[in-house]
């Protein structure tokens, strides 16, 4: 143990610092408090967000009634010798000149502003579930990202410490090289495994950059910033609380809190509030107007009124009525689709979940615990030369697959788990 601290101690001043160290600042988050800085920063959803107050001012605005129309004309510019005396309309202003002027008011009929304040509501409740849905869908975004991250971390770590074995391991083979106590070949096979696990380590930081990018987009953290992640939460525990949702209880709450499937209805009810809205336009309008004339009738002063509605001769609102017809037909079978795809995607990810557990639960974390102990003891025996090249190699290429296969089985757990609650709406 203790030359794996000192290995490891070395690994960090020669490579994790300086790539933190590239960075201008190391932010260490635990799971919980990095989602809480998701939910209160992340752009996307600060800004689909703001839907749902635009949909609110869009039934503000389906309140209002139409302004009235003030139409003045029929002015007159000048007078001549042809022109009719007539008085002025008060003093001397406006002798011998006229003009009229009609204010006219729209009716709606067929309760056509309710039935469009009714459209604009279904439009918002449409809006809310939408946000719901982005949101759902950007939690299990985060939280599988989370999870690949804590994955690289951690094979990152075991990767670094295996090199520093090697490392330690093929020094001791070039001093007994130069003794001539084995052969240049032996020594080519253990240079051999130092280059392969360089090069899983670059690759590993290749995966680890791509999913820090990622994440800091979500978090919209500084692009200096170097992002550190400490899952507190017990994996037992995490598995022991998924075993106790049976299938048909997830499929009863994805039916009840799906975002997609509510958003899914609330469009259906957009659609038949369109249509309702549509069956009212092919109802005329009606205008009312008042009139006044100066000196154009046979009256100086003449006022009256009058009414104006389109005749439904040639337009009954016919084409956009079938099409309203249609489109909630096509919702129906949209609210269909998205619950048969719903349903069929939780039953998948909850047997996926269980295949995952098993094989977790297979894994005896005893012998994972001893494993880092036991890379350090076949190489003192290969040093030894109490196991030979083959063994060795073998037994190294073993340990590290053991490892991976543990992170990997915690990695698929938590993705299913981020899966499940997005499809049921619910935290599992």
């Amino acid at each position: 143990m203790y030359l794996k601290r000192i290995l490891f101690l070395f690994l960090y001043l020669a490579v994790i610092r300086p790539v933190a160290a590239a960075q201008t600042d190391t932010v260490r988050y635990a799971l919980p408090d990095a989602e809480k800085v998701f939910l209160e920063n992340n752009l996307s959803l600060l800004a689909g967000k703001l839907d749902i107050p635009i949909a609110a001012a869009k039934i503000l605005q389906a309140k209002a009634w139409p302004n009235p129309t003030l139409t003045v004309d029929n002015i007159q510019l000048y007078t001549n010798r042809t022109t009719e005396a007539t008085p002025p309309l008060f003093g001397n202003f406006w002798r011998d000149r006229t003009f009229s002027a009609q204010l006219e008011q729209l009716i709606y009929t067929a309760r056509k502003r309710k039935k469009n304040i009714d459209l604009e509501t279904s439009n918002k409740d449409l809006a809310a579930s939408n946000f719901l849905d982005v949101l759902q869908a950007l939690k299990a975004d985060f939280r599988q990202t989370e999870a690949s991250l804590l994955y690289l971390q951690q094979i990152r770590g075991d990767q670094l410490f295996q090199l520093g074995v090697v490392n330690t391991l093929l020094k001791a083979q070039q001093a007994m090289l130069k003794q001539g106590n084995i052969s240049q070949t032996e020594m080519y096979r253990i240079k051999a495994l130092q280059i392969s696990l360089q090069s899983d380590i670059n690759a590993t930081h290749e995966d680890l950059t791509a999913q820090q990018e990622h994440l800091k987009n979500l978090l919209a953290l500084n692009a200096n910033v170097y992002l550190v992640l400490e899952d507190p939460t017990a994996t037992a525990d995490m598995v022991s609380e998924l075993q106790q949702h049976p299938l048909q209880e997830l499929l009863t709450q994805a039916a009840q809190h799906n975002a997609g499937i509510m958003a899914a209805q609330r469009q259906k009810d957009v659609s038949v509030a369109a249509l309702s809205v549509e069956k009212a336009n092919a109802v005329p309008d009606v205008t009312l107007n008042a009139n006044y004339e100066r000196a154009g009738n046979v009256q100086n002063n003449f006022m009256g009124v009058g009414v104006s509605m389109d005749l439904p001769f040639f337009n009954r609102n016919k084409g956009n009525i079938r099409a309203a017809q249609l489109a909630v037909q096509q919702s129906d079978l949209l609210e269909k689709n998205k619950i048969n795809e719903v349903n069929n995607a939780v039953v998948k990810e909850w047997t996926d979940l269980h295949k995952a557990i098993g094989l977790y639960e297979s894994i005896d974390t005893d012998y994972l615990d001893k494993l880092d102990t036991m890379v350090e003891g076949i190489s003192r025996n290969f040093v030894n030369r109490n196991i030979s090249l083959l063994e060795f190699l073998d037994f190294f290429s073993s340990f590290r697959d053991s490892k991976q296969q543990y992170y990997a089985a915690i990695k698929n757990i938590s993705m299913k788990k981020a899966t499940l609650n997005y499809l049921t709406g619910t935290e599992l």
